[in-house]
């Protein structure tokens, strides 16, 4: 039986930090590729898990999110940049269901 794989998307950093775990990874530097490897990998059913860390813009960010309450597998998850100072405070899916949610209220 074929095994289970993640894989990672991102800038060239993160993809090769992980390649050294022996995580597989994509480097994509713009929205279109991003988009483009995204789509590929969801059709794979050995792909159990996608995690992502680059800057997107919200329309991409809605369109994972939507992804994500949609569907199982693969599961998603989005990496804050590990670079940063403050990388507690950097969770978009989070401050995006936090704005949703002081809307309602």
């Amino acid at each position: 039986m074929p095994e289970a794989k993640i894989h990672v998307i991102g800038y060239d950093e993160i993809v090769s930090l992980f390649g050294l775990l022996g995580i597989e990874g994509t480097i994509a530097n713009t929205k279109e590729e991003f988009i483009k490897n995204f789509e590929n990998l969801i059709k794979k059913p050995l792909i159990v898990m996608i995690i992502i860390n680059m800057e997107l813009p919200d329309d991409v960010l809605e369109y994972i999110m939507d992804f994500k309450t949609n569907n199982r597998t693969p599961f998603i998850y989005l990496l804050p940049d590990i670079f940063q100072p403050d990388i507690r405070n950097h969770d978009k899916i989070f401050d995006r269901i936090h704005e949703l949610i002081e809307e309602i209220i």
